[in-house]
C-alpha cells in the first residue's frame, strides 16, 4: 500500500551530486519552499562536515 503523503525513497548521492544540489539550493534559496528547509540544512551540514575548513571556505565562496 502506497502512502502518498509520506512517500519515502532512498538514494545514495555522490559527493559531487550533493555539492551541486547545495549550490542549487543556495542559488534559489528564496524560491525554495519552507518545507525543504530541514533537507537543505541537513545536506549543507553533511557537506561541510566532510570538508576541511579551507575546503568549506572555498566552497562557500564558489557558491556566492
Amino acid at each position: 500500500d502506497f502512502d502518498r503523503k509520506n512517500a519515502n525513497f532512498s538514494y545514495d548521492f555522490s559527493m559531487q551530486e550533493s555539492k551541486d544540489l547545495v549550490l542549487l539550493l543556495r542559488k534559489y534559496e528564496k524560491e525554495i519552499p519552507n518545507t525543504l528547509n530541514d533537507f537543505s540544512t541537513s545536506l549543507l551540514k553533511h557537506i561541510y562536515d566532510s570538508m576541511t575548513i579551507e575546503e568549506a571556505e572555498q566552497f562557500f565562496h564558489e557558491s556566492i
